[in-house]
């Protein structure tokens, strides 16, 4: 196995500060997408503190047997941490995050997520969206209320279900999946996934460039497509070839 991965956040194109958080190491196989929501720059609060928690969390990862287990309760901590933060500062009230992990760990990968960033995966040619969105136009989707393409222009798209910090507790979407040489994986805020569509996406991932220049070209097309929203990008490739 050999990790190569690249972390990138941009402010895009018509925000004042930027509230997402990423998070890359290859060493540990860790790597975060969070997206933050709250005024008075609360949401970069939110999504620092959730990465942060992870991160803190590491060695108890590196050493359970239950990965995922040990991920639901990193999650229920950074939530209760953001809280108690938001409780104690009122100009923080309400603030809270998108939370995206992918953990890899010999040959598994462990996903945990909360909100509407998502982790994708690219196989060979096959884009495939690992995770799932809490978002009211997604739980429409699946009860085939509306379609892909009305889900897209809905205004009520950045209606999330779940966010980290809202709660104590949080419903952690986990999933584990086999790791195979060539699989590349992308994380990312909505400010990317609401600019581009899969195909899209599936395109720029599927060009034979290093992790780097991948995430860079996925900003950029972002933020040419109208980059409405703080842009957080995370890319990750197995192999065991040079780029």
């Amino acid at each position: 196995m050999k990790l190569t991965a690249c972390a990138l956040t941009d402010v895009g194109l018509r925000r004042s500060n930027n509230e997402d958080s990423v998070f890359a190491d290859i060493n540990s196989g860790l790597f975060i997408v969070a997206d933050g929501m709250g005024g008075h720059a609360a949401g970069e609060v939110a999504s620092c503190m959730a990465v942060e928690t992870i991160c803190q969390q590491l060695p108890a990862l590196e050493a359970a047997v239950d990965p995922a287990t040990c991920l639901q309760e990193a999650f229920i901590c950074a939530s209760r941490s953001i809280r108690q933060v938001a409780a104690a500062e009122t100009i923080k009230k309400g603030m809270g995050t998108t939370l995206s992990v992918l953990y890899i760990a010999g040959d598994s990968v462990h996903l945990a997520h909360v909100g509407d960033s998502r982790i994708y995966r690219l196989r060979r040619t096959k884009l495939e969206q690992l995770s799932i969105d809490h978002s009211l136009v997604a739980e429409q989707m699946r009860q085939g209320i509306i379609s892909p393409e009305e889900a897209r222009t809905s205004q009520l798209r950045n209606i999330l279900l779940q966010a980290v910090g809202l709660e104590d507790k949080v419903d952690v979407f986990l999933l584990r999946q086999p790791l195979r040489d060539g699989d590349l994986f992308l994380l990312c805020s909505d400010g990317l996934s609401d600019m581009l569509d899969d195909e899209q996406i599936c395109s720029i991932l599927r060009q034979e460039h290093s992790v780097e220049r991948t995430a860079r070209a996925l900003v950029e097309a972002a933020k040419a497509a109208g980059g409405r929203d703080n842009i957080g990008v995370v890319v990750v490739k197995n192999s065991n070839s040079e780029d």
